[in-house]
């Protein structure tokens, strides 16, 4: 697992007052995300934190909670066989058994179970379980920030590879990891609920953009 000293930026270390809390937190992870090649693994982890963290101290919203529903929300991901999809929903008594671990308040177990729950939803694909505080908002729109830019697109290609889908399917006969630019990744930066993650996805979307005409034009071996 990364150390936290070699992920967490300055200013974080300066909002969030108890890192070893989170260490915590991060050791009892490290048991469901540790052999992740996915791009879900405990990096990811980190950067949604430091991200979330710092969103939440622009909007005051509550930073314990940001910080512990980023580094617990993809627990569904080391759920299922293969490529099967598991709902953060199904995942909260998993969630919880972790932050029991810790000395994580339990007056606020409530509110990370309510973000996790509700981080993958998504406007364009019609929600179904609305975020219902800052905090739940907060950290989707960390999550998203770490799947577009530069880190995104690796993430992308990463997940691409474990699930075996072809990096891309010109003839769209089948899913690919650029395709998935189409699918998800361009409707990212439309999802944002705060203005600083809105700023942020602005230029990482363009970059998005970038990169697949460089692609394709790669790929098409012009030179």
């Amino acid at each position: 697992m990364p150390n936290q000293s070699s992920i967490l930026t300055d200013d974080v270390a300066e909002i969030v007052t108890d890192l070893q809390l989170f260490q915590t937190i991060a050791d009892e992870m490290e048991r469901w995300l540790g052999s992740d090649s996915s791009g879900h693994d405990m990096a990811h982890a980190w950067r949604v934190f430091d991200v979330g963290v710092r969103l939440a101290d622009i909007e005051n919203a509550n930073c314990d909670v940001v910080g512990a529903a980023a580094l617990t929300h993809d627990v569904h991901r080391s759920l299922g066989a293969d490529d099967e999809y598991v709902h953060p929903e199904d995942t909260l008594s998993e969630v919880r058994a972790i932050l029991a671990t810790t000395e994580f308040p339990a007056e606020h177990i409530a509110d990370v179970l309510h973000c996790v729950e509700v981080h993958d939803e998504y406007d364009f694909r019609g929600i179904e379980r609305p975020a219902e505080t800052i905090e739940a908002e907060i950290l989707r729109d960390a999550d998203n920030l770490d799947a577009i830019g530069a880190v995104g697109i690796a993430r992308n290609f990463a997940f691409t590879g474990v699930v075996g889908n072809p990096l891309w399917a010109p003839d769209g006969q089948e899913y690919s990891g650029l395709g998935h630019f189409h699918d998800k990744l361009y409707h990212l930066k439309d999802e944002m609920s705060t203005n600083t993650a809105r700023s942020v996805a602005e230029k990482r979307h363009e970059f998005l953009e970038l990169f697949e005409e460089q692609f394709k034009k790669e790929w098409g071996e012009e030179l």
